[in-house]
């Protein structure tokens, strides 16, 4: 047996890792409710998973995200933690379907209270997702990295769980053909 088949030997441990392999970028409740396992199990399985250099952990904000060692790229996890949070992924998701929107239309769209879209906006373009200009009295956003943006969608598309994207992910092939 080699180190690996070693380490997940135990069934619990062997979930969660195939559980993190299949969710990249996971954070520990998300784990927890999934697989129905106790915080201080879990926690003690996802360190012992970390030591023996099996999975990873990544901060995102206040959330730890797990993912498999070898199996995703530094720059993927960074975009992975982003697109895991459902209103950040619309939100981009419209822009690199759209183009150009103002604060209006993504309101609209997005419906949640306005400081809570400007919240998560002004997230964006401070990890330089998103970039604002002026038009006239109106602040029009755009995506900045779209092409990046969409091969995570598509590379991880199975892991969100999520209709829009799977839409996008169909419609930005059918682009590209």
């Amino acid at each position: 047996m080699d180190l690996k088949e070693d380490v997940l030997e135990l069934e619990s441990r062997r979930d969660i890792f195939e559980h993190i392999s299949k969710y990249p970028g996971s954070y520990m409740r998300e784990m927890q409710e999934k697989l129905d396992m106790a915080t201080g199990q879990l926690e003690y399985h996802l360190k012992y998973l970390e030591d023996h250099k099996l999975i990873s952990s990544q901060m995102s904000g206040n959330k730890k995200r797990y993912f498999v060692e070898k199996e995703v790229n530094y720059p993927d996890r960074k975009l992975i933690s982003i697109l895991r949070q459902k209103t950040l992924r619309k939100i981009l998701i419209m822009l690199i379907e759209r183009g150009k929107m103002n604060f209006s239309q993504i309101d609209e769209e997005v419906d949640l209270s306005k400081s809570t879209v400007s919240f998560h906006l002004k997230k964006l373009e401070n990890k330089g997702l998103i970039e604002t200009r002026r038009i006239g009295r109106k602040k029009v956003y755009s995506c900045k990295n779209d092409k990046e943006i969409a091969q995570v969608l598509i590379t991880y598309k199975s892991s969100f769980l999520d209709k829009a994207v799977d839409r996008f992910v169909e419609t930005w092939s059918d682009m590209k053909r």
